[in-house]
């Protein structure tokens, strides 16, 4: 083997390992905090905001699927169906609200075009519309699953951005669209009395209850 190889070899071995050495010593190149930055960035980047509104200002809130839909107002600090003045279901209405509108998607996706069948938004399978006590309203249309079901398409009826949302969004409303009516309370059970105690010699019977006299 050529000795002056094996020593070129080793000197640079040599000089890369000052280097790395030097680079930790003196923290030159990215360090950890600007890594756990630079994530953070990334992560807000990859989870668009797609509402952002007072949950407390909304009067009115309709849901839409297919052909069926349902609409309720606010009274007071109750919510009732329209059309047939029915308490609202007031929990799961409000959660379904309070996500609206502070909504971000899990993705915002790239280039989206305007072919909007391909996300099953050119004519949207469901909405949610928004009202606040200004007359401003917010529309969320949803469309179909993405291809490996990772969440469902939706967009603004105001933008032509498309987004993947979380599909529980969706489940929520299909189960309010089918019953939004507030459950009703469980009627308590009435405590069940014990029987006292039985005579054992006597079949059953109950024994008799045995007053102290007084002065006894």
């Amino acid at each position: 083997m050529n000795y002056r190889v094996t020593l070129g070899f080793l000197v640079v071995a040599a000089v890369l390992a000052v280097l790395v050495v030097g680079l930790d010593k003196f923290n030159i190149g990215p360090t950890a905090t600007a890594n756990a930055n630079a994530t953070s960035t990334t992560t807000a980047a990859q989870q668009p905001q797609i509402f952002s509104f007072d949950d407390t200002k909304v009067t009115a809130f309709e849901l839409h699927q297919a052909d069926q839909s349902v609409h309720i107002d606010k009274q007071g600090d109750n919510w009732v169906v329209a059309g047939t003045g029915n308490p609202a279901n007031r929990a799961s209405f409000t959660s379904l609200i309070v996500r609206m509108a502070s909504l971000k998607a899990t993705r915002g996706v790239d280039n989206p075009g305007t072919d909007l069948s391909q996300y099953g938004l050119d004519s949207p399978k469901e909405s949610a519309i928004a009202t606040l006590d200004d007359g401003t309203t917010y529309e969320l249309d949803l469309g179909s699953k993405t291809p490996v079901q990772t969440g469902t398409y939706a967009k603004r009826s105001d933008t032509a951005d498309v987004y993947v949302i979380a599909d529980q969004f969706s489940s929520d409303l299909e189960r309010l669209v089918a019953n939004p009516n507030e459950p009703p309370t469980p009627t308590p059970v009435p405590p069940t009395s014990t029987p006292g105690p039985t005579n054992q010699t006597t079949g059953g019977t109950p024994l008799p209850t045995i007053s102290a006299t007084p002065g006894a």
